[in-house]
């Protein structure tokens, strides 16, 4: 099998800061990981957790074995622990009250088992669907399955940032474990709420099923979309192509 990753990052037109993090592992044996996080906080706390939460969940990672899903797990609760005492330092004030979204996946050449908590989202494509594996932890979603609010209103419902569960906010936190199957021709794909908030699902769709643009080139046109819309918050996007045999790419 092999795969081909691409990540963009852009902060968007409106905010000076960028409180996304990101990483991908291809050095995990025998599984892959991709990590996406949206923090959230005052002046750079928001990116402080994050990036914290990207980092522990890495090592976390890299350092166990057993079961995907419970290895998931275990590294987005541990994530949670060191992102909450770090907000509760004494000597830290100006990082009180910070949290973050986290949407992790881990994958090999048959299986995704994701991870996440708050919006971030992890989407699957395939063919000609395109299918999201993550349900956002916010209270307009809530509305919305609630039958109180509709599809349309809740995109542009002023309080669709309240998040009803993130990461680091809580000494504990429940995190939501999701196991698909996948094939050559699938692309994962994680984003944060800049982008899904200003970019509807049938163009991501119709995006990133464009094969004759490299995988980079399909995530900078996501961006733009976004960005075309006002951009008002940070955009991150990050890819995963599960390439046929032959096809160019990272070797699993």
């Amino acid at each position: 099998m092999q795969v081909e990753v691409a990540a963009r990052s852009h902060v968007g037109l409106v905010r000076s800061i960028n409180q996304d993090g990101y990483a991908i592992h291809m050095d995990l044996e025998p599984l892959k990981a991709a990590l996406l996080a949206d923090g959230m906080g005052g002046h750079r706390a928001g990116e402080v957790a994050s990036q914290l939460a990207i980092d522990v969940i890495g090592r976390q990672l890299h350092s166990s074995t057993g079961p995907a899903g419970q290895r998931l797990l275990e590294a987005i609760r541990e994530a949670n622990r060191v992102v909450y005492e770090r907000s509760h330092d004494p000597s830290a004030t100006d990082l009180a009250g910070m949290g973050t979204t986290v949407v992790a996946a881990l994958f090999d050449e048959r299986e995704i088992w994701v991870g996440h908590i708050g919006d971030s989202r992890a989407y699957l494509i395939a063919g000609a669907a395109i299918r999201q594996l993550t349900d956002d932890h916010s209270l307009v979603n809530e509305l919305r399955k609630s039958g109180e609010l509709s599809e349309a209103e809740s995109r542009v419902h002023p309080r669709r940032n309240v998040l009803t569960r993130a990461l680091g906010m809580e000494p504990r936190v429940e995190v939501d474990i999701a196991r698909v199957s996948w094939e050559a021709g699938g692309i994962l794909l994680l984003c944060s709420d800049g982008l899904s908030n200003m970019v509807e699902e049938g163009e991501i769709l119709e995006t990133m099923r464009v094969g004759t643009v490299p995988l980079e080139g399909r995530l900078d046109r996501l961006i733009e979309a976004a960005l075309g819309r006002g951009g008002p918050d940070n955009i991150t996007v990050v890819a995963v192509e599960h390439g046929a045999p032959g096809e160019r790419g990272d070797r699993l």
